[in-house]
């Protein structure tokens, strides 16, 4: 049996479009001015993602929504649409994306436009931005894309599950793909609109996080570790971790583990060649399967190639000093800081925040 339910539907007035949307966002209520009204609505219902296309035409036309269960986000195809939320607004043309927090309430607005809703359910976002054994408190403080970049993939993210998962359903219904599927989604809107769990957004947690993010890094350094691991070993969601990493040093989380592996791969460099080590052993040691990759990261950061190190050391040149790689972790911190600075937390961008709240 499939998992997507398809729904389609055509409605001449706005009480049979209000009909057509509560089929798939239970609180709507269309409305719109005079008898020229059309509405074209195609839903894909899954359990974990619901796609649904509109093409509208009609004089004001309003879809309003409340306390949205779900996290909403608007794609705008064609026409122009005014989205008003949580004290914010944005005016979406074509291409232009905005999004609807859970338990917010929101209307939209055009005349004639062609958009889609992507919905996604409270448990994937809490998978991804949730603390064992915690409630996700959800913090959206913006309706409309932090970055362009950002914005450009979510449509392809958009647009290849749309087309390519929803459309291939012998392959969407396998339960890895869909799972992977709908977490990558996921991921995408949280970054794309900076969501976050309010219970991590103070930065007085920051030194705590990142000194237990570190000591986990060194204590697996020459082992095959992720960074939602190493989350987990400092007790806060993968987000939590980077927005710490970022807030404190200015880097994520994954190229400090990279650089961590980088020192301690130069420290046994120059300890052991004498012994006949060679570039190869000490990169798969360190979590490199490809040694070329571990030189250009190893002449990025050390301004020469592994190889000189060894011939260097191997003609008896003294070494550059080099943090002995069982540092504890608040001289790990104290070297992170030094080395990266001390950004701070970022500006605000000037956008009030909105909040939602889900379990």
């Amino acid at each position: 049996m499939e998992s997507l339910l398809r729904l389609q539907y055509s409605a001449g007035d706005p009480v049979a479009a209000t009909g057509a949307m509560r089929s798939i966002i239970g609180t709507a209520q269309v409305s719109a001015r005079g008898d020229a009204f059309t509405w074209e609505q195609v839903s894909l219902v899954d359990d974990g993602i619901t796609v649904t296309s509109i093409h509208s035409r009609g004089d004001n036309v309003r879809v309003h929504i409340s306390g949205a269960s779900e996290l909403l986000v608007a794609l705008v195809q064609a026409g122009e649409v005014v989205l008003s939320t949580g004290g914010m607004k944005a005016r979406l043309g074509p291409q232009g994306l905005g999004l609807i927090p859970i338990s917010a309430d929101a209307e939209l607005r055009w005349s004639s436009a062609r958009l889609q809703f992507l919905a996604v359910p409270a448990a994937p976002l809490a998978r991804l931005l949730g603390v064992p054994r915690t409630a996700v408190r959800l913090h959206a403080p913006r309706i409309a894309p932090c970055a362009p970049e950002l914005a450009e993939y979510l449509r392809r993210i958009a647009h290849t599950l749309t087309s390519a998962a929803f459309g291939t359903p012998a392959v969407y219904d396998r339960d890895l793909i869909r799972a992977g599927t709908i977490d990558l989604f996921a991921a995408v809107i949280i970054e794309t609109f900076e969501l976050t769990n309010r219970s991590e957004d103070a930065a007085d947690r920051d030194t705590t996080v990142i000194r237990r993010a570190i000591a986990e890094m060194r204590a697996r350094l020459t082992e095959p570790i992720t960074i939602p691991e190493v989350a987990e070993a400092a007790a806060v969601s993968v987000r939590g971790l980077q927005m710490a990493f970022v807030r404190t040093l200015g880097v994520p989380p994954l190229l400090h583990l990279r650089q961590l592996r980088l020192e301690a791969a130069r420290a046994a460099l120059v300890e052991e060649a004498k012994v006949g080590t060679t570039i190869a052993d000490i990169a798969r040691r360190f979590g490199y399967a490809n040694s070329g990759r571990f030189s250009t990261h190893y002449r990025n950061e050390y301004g020469e190639a592994p190889s000189a190190t060894l011939q260097r050391i191997r003609g008896f040149e003294a070494p550059v000093s080099t943090p002995a790689p069982d540092a504890d972790p608040g001289a790990d911190f104290a070297r992170a800081e030094a080395r990266y600075g001390t950004p701070g937390t970022p500006g605000p961008d000037g956008v009030t925040g909105a909040t939602a709240a889900s379990s």
